[in-house]
């Protein structure tokens, strides 16, 4: 029988790769252990519950997950959509100006003149 990969062969537990220590005091939890999270409006600090040092402030996301996740493929797409079309215009006024050079149709002043 396989045993799980948080005990060792001796029965005693081994340390989880997400596991936070605490340089003061040397305690050391899982990152969803027994840490004490204080938050605020935009961050959450993990603090030491032995000696109260905090060990990291991550930032709390402004919107749900969900939502964002919509959000980034909707600006992708919006943002391809905007540089097609510039592409597009550039090569539409490049291809003009070629046609006057080639036909040799300039403008003068506002108006048309055709070199004969």
């Amino acid at each position: 029988m396989t045993q799980p990969a948080s005990t060792r062969g001796d029965g005693a537990p081994t340390q989880r790769k997400a596991t936070l220590f605490c340089w003061e005091c040397d305690h050391s939890s899982p990152v969803d252990g027994d840490w004490v999270l204080e938050s605020n409006g935009r961050h959450v600090a993990y603090v030491c519950p032995n000696c109260e040092t905090t060990l990291t402030k991550r930032p709390r996301p402004n919107e749900p997950t969900r939502e964002r996740a919509l959000i980034v493929p909707i600006a992708a797409w919006q943002r391809a959509i905007r540089t097609s079309t510039t592409v597009w215009r550039a090569s539409v006024e490049i291809g003009l100006s070629s046609l006057t050079i080639l036909t040799g149709v300039g403008h003068v002043s506002g108006v048309q003149a055709a070199s004969a």
